[in-house]
């Protein structure tokens, strides 16, 4: 780890940087999931659709603005193939392979391209004027911030490098700041002066089928987290129409442990909250469970236009549709097994509906509360802590409505009550606590009496060193809290839209100016700021697999702020730039889709975790019956133990972890007459 993190040097000017960690594709060293030749054919792949951008504009005499634009990818591409992709992201450069040479002669060229137009008049004039509108001081402080989440400090405070810390802030600064001096350099050249004005359902459409391939493709219809597999494990046991599968026979218990599956007597579970559980077993009984999420966030795109064109304006609500149909941060959960799409899904539908209510008590807005007190009480089935949180905001929103709204505020709350408490129910079902989950009880056995809850402690969060650098110390402090906050953000800006320069630069904007913030928006910085300032109590907040999935509640938040962002920057930009404006932010989101979102398919997704589907193509490629699969694979156990039915019927295959010898005797015995396999192999 050492060798990744040590100091980078400069060599030959400011873009050329070695790290003096070793290749980058060391066989000793597991920075992505993609071999090289997949890299080569990801990145040929990116200097095609360069070529292409170029061969869209030069007929038509916008020689420059095309090759600025394929700059603009193809620099994006260079920078992500110099990027670790897993765990914490980092510039990681060697000379092993040469292809890395490559990528930084084209971030070299993308610096010289931008400051050859700079320097002519009008680049310069556009120069003075970003100065005179925006304010040196400002732009001061959004350099420091672009350069400051450019990296995830964790590892770096965990680990003690803060020269290779600093380092890489300076280095990422860098090459964010040529990036952006490239997109300023667009607006001076000639060019098509207004973006197309994508509709809604497109949009919805395309996140439907973006997410859809995603998961079929890098994600290969595998779970990749254990949370994955036991929420599937869950959804068949609902979609059989119970709460619980009997416990396995007491010898195959070893062989089929997993960690969040837990056996309480004679019972089989998994310790999550039931809310996304009971939806994805829709997936379930359709032969489709992949395809749950993606549904769900295409849908999820349609209503936060609908709800921003309702609530601000339209042209807000057409930007961040967009905004959210292209972010890969959004794309990677819809992709994903996990509980965050149907919980922003849920709130949506409970927002909406409250808006659509309006004022008074009619039949028709009576309803709408009811309907949306069902929906955030929803979400406390699915993730109590975001439940809380966001039905509690909407309910001291709702009470403005008082006297005269006395019904739609009855009506929120027992459709709250009347679904969140399916929650309590089963709580009680499987603790006999109604405030006790299976979650917490499952962790004090495991951890101790404070394992995963809330608060500051020396016993608080996992046993030492268990997570490695995802928990710096033994339990959970307020400087941790710090710590993860810092690496939220990092993980934020570099996954919320997929701009490789920041993510977060249209939200500082809209921070920093202010001036194009409605009411509307400061609601959202309310919800956002809640929701982070609550997980600052937890000591963890997922940041290393789909982005910091912990906060994805706040996705919708930071979407409307970087719409706000946006839209001040249009505010300041001479109106001849308004719909260039446009179309720069239209190619940004399409170089995040084309780049950004197949580089994180093609190296950290596929595998990720040491999941695969091979284990999958196997028993549907031969007649394995109901055998006994014992699995040997250095791959994660979890590749074949999520194809289990949880009631292990006589009639369908079994994956069990291989034991050995005596231990498998024992299993054999325990499911007498079944054909025994043994699937094994260094993958």
């Amino acid at each position: 780890m050492r060798a990744c993190l040590v100091p980078l040097r400069w060599c030959g000017g400011a873009l050329i940087l070695w790290a003096c960690g070793g290749p980058v594709w060391a066989a000793d060293a597991v920075v992505t999931n993609a071999t090289l030749a997949e890299m080569r054919i990801w990145f040929a792949a990116m200097a095609a659709a360069s070529v292409l951008l170029l061969a869209v504009f030069w007929p038509r005499g916008k020689l420059l603005f095309g090759l600025l634009g394929a700059v603009v990818l193809l620099g994006s591409a260079a920078r992500l193939w110099l990027t670790q992709p897993l765990w914490f992201p980092r510039l990681e450069i060697s000379a092993d392979p040469p292809e890395n040479l490559i990528m930084l002669a084209v971030l070299a060229a993308q610096a010289g391209l931008a400051l050859f137009v700079l320097m002519r008049p009008a680049g310069r004039a556009a120069i003075r004027g970003l100065f005179a509108q925006a304010g040196g001081v400002r732009l001061a402080l959004l350099v420091v911030l672009i350069a400051a989440f450019s990296v995830s400090a964790t590892p770096y405070i965990n680990y003690g490098y803060y020269t290779a810390f600093g380092m890489q802030i300076g280095v990422g600064g860098v090459l964010s700041l040529v990036q952006i001096a490239t997109l300023v350099a667009i607006f001076t050249v000639s060019g098509p002066d207004q973006a197309p004005r994508l509709p809604v359902s497109g949009l919805a459409i395309f996140a439907t089928l973006a997410s859809a391939a995603l998961a079929w493709t890098a994600f290969d219809r595998v779970p990749h987290v254990e949370d994955e597999l036991c929420y599937l494990f869950q959804a068949r046991i609902f979609a059989s129409g119970a709460l619980w599968s009997p416990a396995p026979p007491e010898a195959a218990q070893p062989a089929l442990e997993y960690f969040l599956l837990d056996i309480r007597d004679d019972r089989w579970l998994s310790v999550f909250a039931p809310g996304w559980s009971a939806i994805l077993s829709i997936g379930v009984l359709i032969g489709a469970p992949w395809l749950i999420n993606p549904l769900l966030t295409g849908a999820s795109v349609w209503l936060t236009h609908d709800i921003l064109r309702r609530t601000v304006s339209q042209e807000r609500a057409d930007l961040v549709a967009l905004l959210m149909a292209t972010s890969p941060w959004v794309l990677a959960v819809g992709a994903s097994l996990m509980a965050h799409s149907a919980t922003v899904f849920m709130i949506l539908v409970g927002l909406w509906c409250l808006l659509r209510a309006g004022p008074g008590s009619t039949l028709r807005s009576v309803a709408l509360t009811f309907v949306a007190g069902l929906a955030l009480g929803w979400v406390f089935v699915i993730r109590p802590l975001d439940g809380v949180i966001v039905g509690g905001l909407a309910g001291l929103w709702l009470l403005r409505r008082l006297p005269a709204g006395f019904g739609q505020v009855t009506t929120y709350a027992v459709g709250g009550v009347l679904s969140g408490s399916a929650f309590l129910l089963f709580n009680y079902a499987f603790t006999g606590q109604i405030l006790l989950t299976p979650q917490a009880d499952y962790f004090v056995r495991i951890w101790g009496e404070t394992g995963n809850a809330f608060g500051f402690g020396p016993t608080v969060g996992p046993p030492a060193k268990d997570f490695g650098a995802l928990d710096t110390w033994p339990g959970h402090s307020p400087l941790e809290g710090l710590v993860n906050m810092l690496h939220g953000f990092a993980a934020l800006n570099m996954e919320l839209l997929g701009w490789v320069f920041g993510s977060l630069i249209p939200i500082w904007v809209a921070l920093l100016w202010r001036n194009s913030l409605t009411k509307f928006d400061w609601a959202m910085i309310l919800v956002f700021v809640t929701i982070i300032g609550a997980l600052f109590f937890y000591w963890f907040i997922g940041g290393f697999y789909i982005g910091p999935r912990y906060w994805y509640t706040a996705a919708l938040p930071a979407l409307v702020l970087a719409g706000a962002g946006i839209e001040e920057v249009r505010r300041r930009l001479p109106k001849k730039y308004h719909g260039r404006l446009g179309g720069v932010v239209l190619l940004l989101c399409a170089i995040s889709v084309v780049s950004f979102t197949t580089w994180r398919g093609v190296s950290k997704y596929q595998d990720y975790g040491n999941y695969s589907g091979d284990v999958r193509r196997m028993a549907q490629a031969e007649d394995i019956g109901n055998a006994l699969v014992f699995v040997s694979s250095q791959r994660n156990i979890g590749s074949a133990l999520y194809l289990n039915d949880p009631f292990l019927p006589p009639d369908k295959p079994i994956f069990l972890r291989d034991l050995g010898v005596e231990q498998n005797a024992a299993v054999i015995e325990a499911f007498p007459g079944r054909e025994v396999i043994y699937l094994g192999g260094p993958d």
